[in-house]
């Protein structure tokens, strides 16, 4: 079969989760990606076997970490007043490429040029699983608002990936899992451009420690991560992801306002594994995580949770691949589940 992926480019997220699915389909199928600029150097670098087109990228504007949705909606206007022709061009290269199946990651432009060749398209990404904590305050509309837009209505299925409640569990690179378990002692700091400014004084105030500041193009960020003793991490779902894997004690720091982090923070604190700071009382915050990690696991699991802790690649891949191969459209275009129980089961 051959197999297009296309994905988001707001944060690496994406990019990583892309990585991993593409390499497992890749022993059995042809593979095209389409991404955004933002994250293709990164993909072709890690998928040097892989073909690539690319993407328009749909903007956030932000306020103090908060998606402002007005802001947003006038600065992709244009973008959005384009669809139509961006879908044709799209339709154009899904036909040209021999594509018989979708794959979209939270991206919107090429999963409507398929719906429209009537191909089938399965949005496989974790903010899906959003729409099963209900959540009414204006961070949480604004969230299942852009949810509606990225996650066109005509999709065959939606899959939820997530360490928390998902139809399949996160995607951790293979990088990561054959990298020894070490622990030399250091605390990496995902020091992103959103929590910076406040993270690094922070920091400053609790001497003593090995901290590794990444992004760092100077270090190998997989082997750091691997023998780090803790993380100090916003609450992306990727990043999260790959450190509760690897059994790493975690502080995530969400992003004010950002509700799927939230969402993701909350959810790594009932692992047992993480403990959630304020970044405005961050100095305070990462004191007592340091003092804490001798008692590491911090608290046991929450068994009201269905966690997913391990790679659940193999099987990412599997159920892609049985959605794609449906071909009755009764079976094509079945509801959406917001029951995280009842849509993993039906796998």
């Amino acid at each position: 079969m051959t197999i297009a992926i296309a994905i988001n480019g707001e944060g690496m997220g994406h990019a990583a989760r892309c990585t991993c699915l593409a390499r497992r389909l890749q022993r059995d199928h042809r593979v095209v990606i389409w991404a955004p600029r933002s994250v293709l150097g990164f993909l072709r670098q890690n998928l040097p076997d892989a073909s690539f087109h690319h993407l328009p990228l749909l903007a956030l504007t932000k306020k103090k970490h908060r998606i402002c949705m007005l802001p947003t909606v006038t600065r992709n206007a244009g973008l959005v007043l384009s669809l139509p022709r961006v879908v044709r061009k799209l339709q154009r290269q899904l036909q040209q490429q021999g594509i018989e199946g979708v794959i979209s990651d939270y991206e919107p432009f090429l999963s409507r040029a398929a719906i429209a060749r009537g191909l089938p398209v399965v949005t496989f990404c974790h903010q899906a699983v959003l729409d099963r904590y209900p959540d009414f305050s204006p961070a949480g509309m604004t969230a299942r608002l852009l949810n509606r837009f990225m996650i066109p209505l005509r999709v065959s299925r939606v899959v939820s990936s997530s360490f928390f409640d998902g139809d399949v569990g996160p995607l951790i690179r293979e990088e990561l899992l054959r990298q020894p378990q070490l622990q030399n002692g250091h605390v990496v700091v995902y020091a992103s451009r959103s929590i910076r400014a406040e993270l690094l004084p922070a920091l400053a105030k609790n001497p003593g420690f090995d901290f590794r500041l990444f992004p760092d193009s100077s270090r190998d960020y997989v082997s750091e991560l691997t023998s780090a003793r803790a993380i100090i991490a916003p609450a992306g779902h990727q990043t999260l992801s790959e450190a509760l894997c690897l059994n790493k004690p975690v502080l995530t720091f969400p992003q004010p306002g950002q509700n799927e982090q939230q969402l993701n923070a909350r959810m790594a604190v009932r692992t047992g594994r993480a403990m959630a700071g304020d970044i405005a009382n961050a100095a305070a915050d990462i004191a007592l995580f340091l003092e804490r990690l001798d008692v590491f696991p911090f608290d046991a699991a929450d068994p009201d949770v269905r966690f997913l802790l391990r790679d659940d690649t193999e099987r990412a891949a599997e159920v892609m691949t049985r959605l794609l191969s449906v071909r009755s459209p009764a079976d094509r275009w079945p509801k959406r589940s917001s029951s995280p129980v009842g849509a993993a089961a039906s796998f």
